[in-house]
């Protein structure tokens, strides 16, 4: 009987090790796999080869996992162990969050988007966002969602992935791969991609001297260009004429030719809001600010271009009206608010005759949040009472009364507590600026009153960086879907809807003088509209755009799937010898206790930073930046 068990044991054994690929098996699988990966985690880099070329197909920019959390070695990309792996939305239960086109490497160790809390991508994690770029995750390849897209449906099962670490920082490439990840879906060459010209006479990457000095220049007059002025093309000057290119309508190449050279000094040429602009500067941008300051009646001067002290009041109304500290100086959020606020205005009233704007400003005590690590918002001052609301790095609060350790503050309809060395905080003065069309029919409000503020209005500043890191599109407005009536000459000249952004692509329809569209998305030259469920481009010159309240839409229900990975840490901490235990996930709460460096300790979920962990059976709450996490055969060891 023995015998017959022990028979039995040895051939379950022989067929589970007949289950598992050699490891020579799998390499001559990986290699003839249509692509390989590289992983390097100095510069944060993901590269995807050709195997036939070993010509870059892909390249992107990432975030690893923090304290050398991911692993290096060679992997291949391993068969399902989840059904929602490569499908649209895989859902981490043991982090609380989601993340588009999950593709496992290495036991918990995936390939996926920036994270969002919902099945939605307006609560993409701005945290994660800003970290893109740096290690940040808990071991796992966080990507762009297009570029998790590609692995997850292109990368096939036994796909070679070599992790490393080069110890050859290339801040150039970096910088290019920060902007937009190449790809080679457009017949673009992995060296076009770079900005190396291919022919003489022209300005690319490496040039240098007083032409390319020239150059950036005027590209930085055109609030595009944002770095140094050191006469080198370098890979932010290759950023800079490519989005110059793209904004014109032309090829991306990130070379300057002689055209290019000339178009940027024509009147039309592009602007963007990438410079920080202020008082003294001239050029392009400023004239353009100073029209949407005109759109939005904070300013009735001259458009010459001139940022003079006229140009400044203006400014600071609107930043009093958004809840921005008031200086007078536009950075490109700021700027880029003052442009969506300055169209939203334009699309609600362009069909009316004229719109009118009444100003109201009075004075506020607000505070900033200082805090690296999120807190709470609590019921009463005392850091054993309920949380109301995590506060993050730069949440704005409304200041009701000041204690000498605690104040009572509000932020949106919250009204609670928060300790004082968390905040920074200031008065300010706030602006509500009223639009209101001269025949009453449409109404429009930017900024808040104190009474609004009291009664939970959140600051505008706030709810547009939300909108922005979610997103948000600078032309098409939230709560408003825009459309354009066809604009030509006369009843008798037709408009060509066309397939591409081009007056040389295929034409789908003409459309009459008078037609309506909706608008899908709205560049400088051209709109992507939709017309009698045909999708096409149209010029803007020759259409008319205007504004109506979007339709609300239900949310299908969702059906959450679970991911019982397990995850162990070990306490890592930079400050001391001995990282804090927190009875709750914020640094105002009650110090259980303290851990030294090297313990291990058991992970239950991890959230926005915070770890609750379980030590030899005492639950709390730690810093993710105090701990290690381990990952696979690493918690075994």
């Amino acid at each position: 009987m023995k015998l017959r068990r022990f028979l039995m044991l040895v051939l379950a054994l022989a067929l589970a090790l007949a289950a598992v690929p050699a490891p020579a098996a799998l390499a001559k699988a990986g290699y003839e796999k249509p692509y390989y990966i590289e992983i390097d985690l100095t510069n944060q880099i993901v590269t995807i080869f050709s195997t036939p070329t070993d010509l870059v197909v892909r390249q992107m920019i990432c975030s690893t996992g923090l304290k050398d959390a991911t692993p290096t070695g060679t992997f291949y990309l391993p068969h399902k162990e989840d059904a929602l792996e490569r499908e649209e939305w895989y859902y981490f239960r043991m982090y609380g969050c989601y993340a588009h086109y999950a593709t496992r490497i290495w036991k918990g160790v995936l390939f996926h988007s920036i994270p969002c809390s919902r099945r939605s991508d307006s609560s993409v994690s701005k945290q994660a966002i800003a970290e893109l770029g740096q290690p940040a995750s808990h071991g796992c390849i966080r990507l762009r969602t297009p570029d998790a897209e590609f692995i997850a449906k292109c990368c096939l099962e036994g796909t070679r992935v070599k992790i490393y670490k080069s110890k050859k920082p290339d801040a150039d490439l970096r910088d290019m791969l920060m902007q937009a990840s190449y790809t080679n879906e457009k017949g673009q060459t992995y060296n076009e991609y770079l900005g190396i010209p291919d022919e003489e006479g022209v300005l690319g990457r490496f040039s240098k001297g007083s032409e390319v000095r020239d150059l950036q220049t005027r590209l930085r007059d055109l609030g595009i260009y944002a770095d140094e002025i050191d006469s080198e093309y370098r890979g932010t000057t290759v950023i800079a004429v490519r989005e110059a290119q793209h904004l014109m309508g032309e090829e991306e190449t990130g070379v300057a030719t002689i055209a290019f050279q000339q178009a940027i000094y024509s009147d039309d040429a592009p602007t963007a809001q990438n410079v920080t602009v202020q008082e003294g500067m001239s050029g392009p941008v400023v004239r353009n600010m100073q029209q949407y300051l005109t759109n939005l009646r904070l300013y009735d001067d001259a458009v010459d271009g001139v940022f003079d002290v006229d140009v400044r009041t203006a400014v600071e109304k609107f930043q009093g009206a958004y809840g921005y500290r008031i200086d007078g100086v536009l950075t490109p959020e700021i700027q880029k608010a003052l442009y969506y606020e300055s169209g939203k205005v334009q699309a609600m009233f362009s069909q009316d005759e004229g719109y009118e704007c009444e100003q109201a400003n009075d004075q506020i005590y607000m505070g900033q949040v200082v805090s690296n690590v999120g807190i709470r918002l609590r019921e009463r001052a005392s850091a054993g009472s309920a949380a109301l609301e995590r506060l993050t790095l730069g949440n704005l609060v409304v200041a009701l009364e000041h204690g000498d350790t605690w104040s009572k503050v509000q932020r949106g309809q919250n009204v609670g507590y928060v300790r004082n060395d968390f905040l920074e905080y200031y008065q300010e003065e706030i602006y509500a600026l009223s639009y209101t069309s001269l025949d009453g029919d449409n109404a429009y409000t930017i900024g808040y009153t104190p009474k609004e503020y009291y009664a939970g209005a959140r600051v505008p500043a706030e709810v547009f960086a939300d909108y922005l890191a979610s997103g948000g599109s600078l032309n098409n407005y939230e709560g408003i879907t825009t459309y354009a009536t066809v604009n030509t000459d006369g009843p008798a000249v037709t408009l060509n809807l066309r397939t591409s952004p081009s007056t040389g692509s295929p034409v789908l329809a003409e459309l009459s003088y008078g037609t309506q569209v909706k608008v899908l998305l709205r560049s400088s030259e051209w709109s992507l509209v939709e017309w009698q469920e045909q999708n096409g481009y149209l010029l803007n010159k020759y259409l008319e755009f205007w504004g109506a309240p979007d339709e609300e839409e239900e949310e299908a229900p969702i059906e959450e799937p679970s991911d019982d990975a397990m995850l162990v840490a070990v306490v890592r901490t930079n400050v001391g010898d001995k990282a804090e235990v927190y009875d709750v996930d914020s640094v105002d709460a009650t110090v259980l206790g303290h851990l030294p460096n090297g313990i291990r300790v058991d992970v239950l979920e991890t959230v926005d930073g915070w770890s609750h962990i379980d030590y030899e059976g005492h639950l709390g709450y730690m810093k993710d930046e105090d701990l290690q996490f381990l990952l696979g055969e690493e918690v075994s060891t």
